[in-house]
């Protein structure tokens, strides 16, 4: 049980925590990680939901230091939320966390995250489910290699976009057949054709 003590130096360093100055923030948020975890943590998934965007990011960003710990969490929130700017911090946070840990592959959980955020038609979704696949090494590739042919033009050439990043020879003969595939979009081609001549 949290006694006023605890309480009163948690308030406190949440207060620095927030603060601009990193000379303030950065050493609160590693007392906080150290000894507040459990409760600093669960503030931060709460900020999610925050109006204030200063918030939102540096809580997506506190996340994303503290690491894979926090991404069971993060999963059922993007479960249990309809609300898409608390979808969209999710998916940022994992990202974070993807990219600070240096993963290269999700868990079969964490996974099913990626196929609901495919599965919406919501632009700031989608561009950033297609920037986690971009970090997810062969196993996004190969995610991305079947999106460039999605129904969805702003998915398909997302995923163009992401793969013009991490070329392969599988990737090379993708693009080959794209371009001389009549059933896919030209602006698609041109962005495939652009890369080619630049």
């Amino acid at each position: 049980m949290t006694n006023s003590l605890d309480l009163s130096k948690y308030t406190e360093l949440y207060q620095d925590f927030l603060h601009p100055n990193p000379n303030i923030n950065s050493p609160a948020f590693l007392i906080l990680r150290k000894e507040f975890e459990v409760k600093f943590i669960n503030n931060l998934l709460s900020n999610l939901n925050e109006e204030d965007i200063f918030i939102r990011r540096k809580s997506i960003l506190a996340l994303g230091m503290i690491g894979k710990k926090t991404l069971n969490s993060i999963v059922q929130l993007y479960i249990d939320t309809n609300d898409k700017t608390v979808k969209v911090a999710c998916l940022k946070t994992i990202l974070k966390v993807v990219n600070n840990d240096n993963l290269k592959e999700l868990n079969q959980k964490e996974m099913l995250i990626v196929d609901l955020a495919l599965k919406d038609d919501a632009p700031e979704i989608i561009l950033t489910v297609i920037s986690l696949l971009r970090q997810l090494g062969s196993t996004g590739r190969n995610i991305l290699v079947k999106l460039c042919r999605d129904k969805n033009l702003l998915r398909a050439k997302a995923s163009v976009s992401a793969l013009l990043e991490m070329k392969n020879q599988t990737v090379e003969n993708l693009f080959e057949e794209l371009i001389n595939d009549k059933s896919i979009d030209s602006m698609i081609k041109e962005d495939i054709l652009r890369d080619k001549i630049s």
